[in-house]
């Protein structure tokens, strides 16, 4: 299947976004907005796993091992790297308590409470990988449903375990997130795209200026959404990924060689910046925010794309021919 400059450059904004957001948060400037990057990711999510597997044999347990090559490599070295670092210099890391509990739920890819009593993993950026693995799991299991029912069954589980937050509140910060169902949002939208729904070109711009207008009207509002964000936040996320596959879709888009590297690195990025823009404030400090920002995030996006160059893309690939290859005897591109 033709991979999508869209997503690519998707992928690209929203590790951007987070990794800004971050940046600001350290210089104690205000850019909230900066962590929907989040929300496109998980409508980005949701459009992949549809636009990948409709239409092929592809098995639950097949699934999930393609899954966990892709995700969980990169993510166990960076948290035990994290780990160790918070053993050995204790004062630089006040907020990681590596209990022996907190690091294996970590690495589990499982939803529970830090020490501190926050629902973060070890490597806070986790939190959203804990929900990308809850998907995955409901998603592997729609693989058992026959095509012409999986999409209904597939819709009312995420339904279900999204509206469940809205009836009980506090279990928002857990499981049933209304979140889950920006990843709903993406599989409808892939589905769409494989009928005769076509929205154009002009429709397209549309989207993209609707969403980009909306995500300016949240900045300016600067309220915290939390169970209305996959309304508040989701919806531009959405307007903007079909908006920008429709423009492509109707008449191509413009290759941008930097956007593409780091749409590559987006996943390196995303796990790594944390670490590099906190690294950063510490050795050069916060105090000239017209500095630090744009320093902080050049070198993020740098290390980002040297790891997923030299460790994630290599490692990927070493891991996903055999493992691929073992299950189903043929090798399938990522």
């Amino acid at each position: 299947m033709r991979p999508l400059l869209s997503i690519q450059y998707l992928r690209a904004l929203a590790a951007f976004a987070v990794a800004a957001f971050h940046a600001f948060q350290w210089a104690r400037l205000n850019f909230d907005i900066g962590a929907a990057g989040v929300d496109i990711f998980f409508v980005v999510s949701g459009f992949i796993m549809w636009r990948t597997t409709e239409g092929t044999n592809i098995g639950p347990l097949e699934f999930l091992r393609r899954r966990a090559v892709r995700i969980a490599p990169l993510y166990w070295v960076v948290t035990l790297g994290l780990v160790a670092a918070a053993l050995l210099f204790p004062p630089r890391f006040p907020d990681v308590q590596p209990t022996w509990s907190h690091v294996l739920q970590s690495l589990a890819f499982i939803q529970h409470r830090n020490p501190g009593g926050q629902p973060f993993p070890i490597l806070a950026p986790g939190w959203t990988l804990n929900y990308e693995a809850v998907f995955y799991l409901i998603f592997a299991v729609g693989l058992l449903i026959p095509r012409p029912r999986r999409l209904l069954v597939l819709t009312c589980a995420l339904l279900a375990l999204g509206l469940g937050g809205f009836f009980y509140p506090p279990a928002y910060e857990m499981l049933a997130n209304p979140l889950i169902l920006e990843f709903l949002a993406g599989v409808l939208l892939a589905k769409a795209l494989t009928t005769d729904f076509r929205p154009g070109r002009a429709a397209g711009w549309l989207m993209l200026a609707a969403a980009l207008a909306w995500y300016v009207a949240m900045a300016l509002i600067q309220s915290e959404w939390d169970l209305w964000r996959p309304l508040f936040w989701g919806m531009p996320a959405l307007l903007i990924v079909a908006g920008l596959t429709a423009v492509e879709t109707e008449g191509g888009l413009p290759r941008v060689p930097v956007l593409l590297a780091i749409g590559d690195a987006s996943y390196s990025l995303y796990l790594t910046h944390p670490l590099v823009i906190g690294a950063v404030a510490v050795l050069f400090g916060t105090w000239r925010p017209w500095l630090f920002v744009p320093m902080s995030l050049a070198l993020a996006c740098g290390v980002g794309w040297l790891v997923w160059r030299l460790f994630e893309k290599p490692v990927t690939k070493a891991l996903k021919g055999p493992l691929i290859d073992a299950a189903s005897g043929a090798h399938t591109p990522p």
